[in-house]
């Protein structure tokens, strides 16, 4: 049987040596969850933050913190439908802070990085590659 095969523009990631994860960052619906679960992360870091500092008993601040956590882990595993979080973070808590941001936000940043970088790659090569095709069957 005869075969095609063409490029998807999905490619694979290690993250940090311990996990690989594969997609398109020019896919508009990866994208659009991407920035979606972003702002999601976003406000529940405000949300985490108010919790923290309205909480008086500081042995309650770890459970509130195991819990949200597990919410955010949620969130990023649901971006790449597929369990990450464990692989990327291990135990580590997603808000645990290096860089001077939480970890979940250096995760999810790198990953928007790779998106815009991308995408303005393949534009300058579009043109490039139509304009050959359209001389080619336009005579």
């Amino acid at each position: 049987m005869a075969e095609l095969k063409f490029e998807t523009g999905i490619v694979t990631f290690s993250i940090n040596g311990v996990c690989d994860i594969s997609f398109n960052p020019t896919d508009s619906a990866f994208v659009e969850k991407l920035f979606n679960a972003f702002d999601t992360l976003d406000k529940r870091q405000e949300a985490y933050k108010a919790e923290i500092e309205k909480t008086a008993n500081k042995r309650e601040v770890f459970g509130t913190a195991r819990k949200m956590d597990a919410e955010m882990r949620e969130i990023i595993d649901g971006v790449f439908d597929r369990p990450v979080c464990a692989d990327i973070f291990g135990g580590m808590n997603v808000y645990a802070l290096a860089d001077g941001l939480p970890v979940w936000c250096n995760f999810m940043m790198a990953i928007i990085d790779e998106t815009d970088t991308t995408f303005a790659r393949e534009q300058k090569a579009t043109n490039p590659r139509i304009a050959k095709y359209t001389k080619k069957y336009h005579k």
